[in-house]
């Protein structure tokens, strides 16, 4: 009886004390891009110089695209974007900060206590104090709080997850992480379709030029 007492006091002790931790969900589907049917076209664009791709090989898939989620350059671009919190605008690091008490164990050491993070701030511009401490919320992220993974190899569906002890951190992170590799994604679309505009422009210049050339030659051979 004793033992229980004891045991039981302690479980609620322990549950008194730690914090709860909140988890903010998303699946999305992975994309697709397989090369049936596709062999000839993908031919021809190479012989053009196009890049259409490689069947299969795009960075988009499988787990490249779950490395990516979880890359460090996608987490660190994440965490300076802005969230509102309490009508204020701030970057997530400075809310991970925040919400893990930091600078109180930093009020003493003036270095550490004149560091902020302002929402968009340039990454290149950064001392050495900054990018560190960036780096360690990188690394407490992505071992603690950050879940990128294919749970079922058969269902091209991806979940990711975000846990803290600060439920609005948890979910707006997730959403603002997926805004940031979505526009990744459009951009690289986006400058694959533009390298193969300009290569087209450039060979239809080519072509344009080459006609004009024989066609002032045959109105002089007429001549």
């Amino acid at each position: 009886v004793l033992a229980g007492i004891i045991g039981g006091g302690l479980g609620l002790t322990y549950s008194y004390l730690k914090k709860p931790v909140y988890t903010a969900t998303l699946s999305f589907v992975l994309e697709t891009e397989k090369s049936g049917g596709l062999g000839s076209a993908l031919g021809l664009g190479s012989a053009l110089g196009l890049d259409l791709g490689d069947g299969g090989g795009s960075i988009f898939t499988g787990s490249n695209l779950t490395e990516l989620f979880k890359s460090r350059s996608m987490v660190e671009k994440t965490l300076m974007s802005p969230v509102s919190v309490n009508g204020k605008t701030i970057s997530f690091a400075e809310m991970y900060i925040d919400n893990n008490r930091w600078r109180e164990k930093w009020k003493n050491n003036p270095k550490l206590s004149a560091i902020r993070f302002l929402p968009n701030s340039d990454r290149k511009s950064f001392v050495r104090t900054q990018d560190s401490i960036l780096g360690l919320i990188y690394q407490s992220l992505s071992k603690n709080a950050l879940i990128v993974a294919q749970k079922d190899k058969k269902v091209a569906i991806v979940t990711m997850e975000v846990s803290s002890i600060d439920e609005m951190f948890s979910l707006y992170f997730c959403n603002a992480l997926v805004k940031e590799v979505g526009e990744f994604y459009v951009d690289t679309k986006s400058k694959k379709a533009r390298m193969n505009m300009e290569i087209l422009q450039r060979q239809t210049d080519s072509i344009r030029r080459e006609l004009n050339g024989a066609i002032t030659g045959v109105a002089v051979a007429n001549d």
